[in-house]
């Protein structure tokens, strides 16, 4: 339900564009860095598409996109409950929050559109360590073109 806290055995995938993407194909912190006037990060739980494989998840969520999706670029996964335990010395109130986005235009409703809240203010000396913390979590990563 919309605001509720994803549960801490969540995946969530972000999106990550080519220029993020390094030679080994990881992604840096910058990727789970706050931009100037973004309160939280645009992120998709995959366990809201259940009784599906994980790569029948992640295709829903490529189809499901708003955003144009680059062949270079890659869809970052996070455990979420391992996220925030790794950061939580550092910053103790980041959440996984569902916030799906209804049908709107030419886009069907995207059930699995969440966000990472709680996060530290963009250009700031917290927000680079804690988006490297982040980028340390990433278990998986998925190309963002199936």
């Amino acid at each position: 339900m919309r605001g509720d806290e994803l549960p801490d055995d969540s995946h969530v995938v972000r999106y990550t564009k080519p220029t993020l993407v390094r030679e080994d194909e990881s992604v840096g912190g910058e990727t789970f860095q706050l931009r100037s006037g973004e309160e939280s990060l645009s992120v998709n739980w995959l366990e809201c598409f259940p009784g599906i494989s994980k790569a029948q998840q992640v295709d829903e969520v490529r189809r499901r996109s708003r955003l144009q999706l680059r062949p270079n670029g890659c869809l970052a996964e996070l455990h979420a409950g391992r996220t925030k335990r790794h950061v939580h010395a550092e910053l103790a109130n980041l959440r996984f929050v569902h916030d799906p986005l209804p049908a709107e235009g030419e886009f069907e409703p995207d059930p699995s559109h969440s966000e990472i809240a709680g996060l530290p203010a963009a250009d700031s000396p917290e927000a680079e360590l804690v988006g490297d913390m982040i980028a340390e979590c990433v278990t998986a990563v998925h190309p963002s073109v199936g």
